[in-house]
């Protein structure tokens, strides 16, 4: 029935922005069948909490506010600091809260708390949830409700209601749509108090900051029966109780409020019937801007819902997916950590001419290490969008190193002696993340375009960041991305640290050298591969030489000694290991460390860590502890953001909550906050659970068309008879899907299903290229099974 109900709203939104007149007569139509417009997108019963984007908000340019939800039923403008924002987050100069809220009565069954739903036991849930388009469902009394939020404008938040009479008599409801506004948290000249007034014409409250601020229309295709805008909480929750014509037309207050202008609809609906209805929160400079923005909006709100709709398909239609026997909360949470991965991919502004990834929502900011780690995720699912965001991120660039800047060209991280600083080449592992895109896609053109940039990187960090006797270093703790470590033996964190000679530095710029000898080799540049080549040489010596004492240790360049420190292994120091440095009697003396870090998760609870460890594993032939450490972290963030609950209330501000259903900044061991919400590279799990638990790595061997399965499956999913699928893997112009079916003895049954544009026969050997099986006929698509072990290695070849 849920997925049923929903179809409502495809075929409504086709016809007129007037839903509520025409509605019963097109959903009627039985022979209207629109559902392939969201054929592809997950449908579930997702946490009623989440984020929209907006698109047009910026740290610099337009502080326009993020659009975050308000439990149970309501989302809005969040243009003030709060629990959850990163840095300042969205506040402007005139900061506020501006949400849209609703509240139902059916036969004196008030729901206008998260209390109500759960003392009635109904189960509020958020069928569709996307960046585009949120929506809260529920059914009470064979009463069916779906409100799906989104922005078709930025100065307009729009939702479109849903309601279904699935009984066999006629039910009359109360709907009342609020708008919470004010609450700002600094003053400002003329932010006296709040006003609100009845327009009788437009049949809408309209809402100010007085003397000065933004303006604030709430409005609906229906005709309300009533209205008020009560001063406080008490009197706005006793009025929609039972809302009452109200002969008022102006209501004001002292302060910051909020106010809480309310309308409030009658709805009849006869037995097994269904209408809709749209509700607006139009903002503007002054009522008259406003009042234009709310006929703008009407005109066009469906048309843009339907592209909406249509943008969401087309993403989900090439992203992988989770099937079969994965936990319901990691298929939940990997939706979230997708979604937020693509709010986080900014439109083209100021300084950059291309898409590029804003680290965070609050407060936008370009920050090349980040970038790394969210494309390498988001090249799974577009790996067109995540090569141009990278492309951008250094074509854009106001300096060689790539500083950390906002899009006016502020930079954001200049350190105490002055310098502005970029992350360094070890925090996301750019150059690695490059290779691997690469590998994945064999788009050399993209890397000859690159590589002039890439070349001018190394170099700038060859001039500005080696000492006299040529060792890398980090100007401070903020460049290295590891922001007050005590390896940087300085107090402050931007305080030089010069001295201290960094070995992920000189592992990640050596295999950063090797990666530029293959690609000046394959575009002939014959005296750059030989620069670049002996560049490489001494770094790969540089870095085995400070393998001391068990562990890669950096060293302090006043002494010349090893930095030691007991029960300290920070993963970004397996840098060698990571990027293929470290020589195979190196590698087995630090195995041990592997499993220590994963019995020790407090070391893996950040995401550039994880990458570090996740691939230094796979170097190390130690698949199954990678493995192990991305179920465990996927085990209790999947939970958290999956959560029916708000979390970490402050019960003394009521608007201080934070929220699941979005990825966070960090992934804690224990029960705190785990940073600012809706950030990027907290969205990597994917990654990690197609590379670390499905196993599925690209080959370095570009001749032939092949590409590695490690079936990886913990103890704690390898139930015999489970099916573990994902679909939608890309590799190379090839689609394909995966499962894996568990049997007994660490045996596994993998099949894999493909779609190629050429026609190919694929053959599986182990890891030595012992052959498994082998397809006979040349196809386009088809499918080979075989039974494997599971940890180890097979290679899987097409051949024309």
């Amino acid at each position: 029935m849920r997925v049923g109900f929903f179809s409502i709203l495809v075929l409504v939104i086709f016809f007129t922005p007037n839903v509520a007149q025409i509605s019963q007569e097109k959903v009627n139509n039985s022979s209207l069948d629109y559902s392939g417009l969201i054929s592809s997108v997950p449908l579930e019963n997702f946490t009623p909490h989440g984020y929209l984007d907006n698109p047009y908000h910026s740290m610099v340019f337009n502080r326009s506010g993020v659009i975050r939800s308000l439990p149970p039923l309501g989302m809005g403008y969040w243009k003030k600091q709060f629990w959850g924002s990163y840095g300042e987050g969205p506040q402007g100069h005139v900061n506020y809260l501006s949400l849209l809220q609703f509240s139902v009565t059916i036969d004196e069954n008030h729901f206008f708390d998260s209390q109500d739903f759960q003392q009635q036991q109904v189960e509020l849930y958020s069928h569709y949830h996307t960046k585009n388009v949120m929506s809260y469902d529920w059914s009470f009394q064979k009463m069916n409700f779906s409100l799906k939020y989104f922005l078709p404008r930025e100065n307009t938040l729009a939702c479109l209601l849903e309601i279904e009479n699935s009984s066999n008599e006629s039910k009359t409801i109360f709907v009342n749509a609020s708008n919470i506004y004010g609450l700002w948290e600094n003053k400002w000249w003329g932010s006296n108090g709040l006003s609100s007034s009845y327009l009788e014409k437009q049949d809408a409250m309209v809402s100010k900051i007085w003397a000065y601020g933004d303006v604030f229309l709430l409005s609906s295709d229906w005709e309300s029966q009533s209205h008020t805008a009560a001063l406080s909480e008490q009197d706005w929750k006793k009025w929609l109780q039972q809302p009452e014509s109200d002969s008022s037309r102006q209501y004001f207050l002292k302060g910051e409020g909020p106010i809480y202008p309310v309308l409030s609809y009658k709805i009849t609906l006869t037995a097994n019937s269904k209408q809709s209805g749209w509700v607006y929160l139009c903002r503007g400079k002054n009522e008259q801007w406003t009042l234009e923005e709310l006929e703008k909006a009407r005109q066009k709100a469906a048309v843009i819902l339907n592209e909406k709709f249509k943008e969401d398909n087309e993403f989900w239609s090439k992203c992988p997916q989770l099937q079969g026997d994965w936990p319901e909360f990691w298929k939940h949470g990997w939706v979230y950590d997708w979604e937020t991965l693509r709010m986080n991919i900014r439109r083209p502004i100021g300084i950059f001419k291309h898409p590029w990834d804003a680290m965070q929502v609050h407060s936008p900011r370009l920050v090349m290490g980040e970038t790394a780690l969210d494309m390498w995720t988001f090249s799974y699912a577009d790996p067109e969008l995540a090569k141009e965001v990278i492309f951008g991120t250094f074509a854009d660039a106001i300096m060689p190193n790539v500083p950390c800047v906002r899009e006016d060209g502020s930079v954001n991280m200049i350190g105490a002696d002055g310098s502005e600083c970029g992350t360094a080449p070890m925090w996301g592992f750019p150059f690695h993340v490059i290779r691997t895109i690469y590998l994945s896609t064999a788009d050399s053109s993209w890397v000859f375009q690159l590589y002039p940039y890439l070349k001018t990187y190394v170099e700038w960090w060859l001039h500005h960041r080696t000492d006299r006797e040529g060792w890398f270093h980090c100007n401070n703790s903020w460049e290295s991305g590891q922001d007050g470590s005590r390896r940087f033996l300085v107090e402050g964190e931007g305080d030089p640290a010069t001295f201290v000679r960094t070995v992920d530095v000189e592992a990640s710029m050596a295999e950063a050298m090797q990666i530029l000898t293959e690609v000046t080799a394959m575009m002939g540049f014959e005296e750059d591969r030989q620069y670049w080549e002996k560049l490489s040489t001494q770094r790969l010596q540089n870095t085995r030489s400070m393998f001391q004492q068990g562990w890669f240790r950096d060293i302090d360049g006043r002494n010349n000694q090893p930095i030691i420190f007991e029960d300290f292994y920070d993963p970004i120091m397996l840098a060698p290991l990571t990027c293929g440095i470290a020589t195979a009697d190196q590698i087995d003396a630090i195995r041990p460390k592997l499993k220590f870090m994963v019995d020790n998760p407090r070391w893996l609870q950040w995401p550039p860590a994880v990458q570090a460890f996740t691939e230094a594993a796979w170097n190390a032939g130690q698949p199954l502890l990678a493995s192990q450490a991305i179920f465990d972290i996927a085990q209790r963030v999947y939970q958290r953001t999956d959560s029916s609950s708000i979390m970490y209330v402050n019960k003394d501000e009521p608007f201080s909550y934070r929220i699941p259903g979005v990825a966070n900044e960090f992934w804690p061991v224990g029960n705190r906050p785990p940073g600012g919400e809706n950030y990027g590279w907290g969205a990597t799990l994917p990654a990690h659970i197609i590379r670390s638990i499905i196993g599925f790595r690209e080959s370095g061997d570009l001749n032939s068309l092949e590409f590695y399965l490690t079936p990886a499956i913990p103890p704690q999913l390898y139930i015999p008879g489970k099916e573990y699928t994902i679909i939608q893997l890309h590799y190379r112009g090839i689609d394909f899907q995966v499962s894996y079916l568990i049997k007994k003895e660490k045996k596994v049954k993998i099949k894999i299903d493909y779609n190629a544009k050429f026609p190919f026969t694929i053959s599986v050997s182990d890891d030595e290229y012992k052959q498994i099986n082998k397809t006979v006929n040349l196809r386009t698509e088809g499918s080979v099974s075989f039974e494997a072990k599971n940890g180890e290695r097979y290679v899987i070849q097409f051949t024309k």
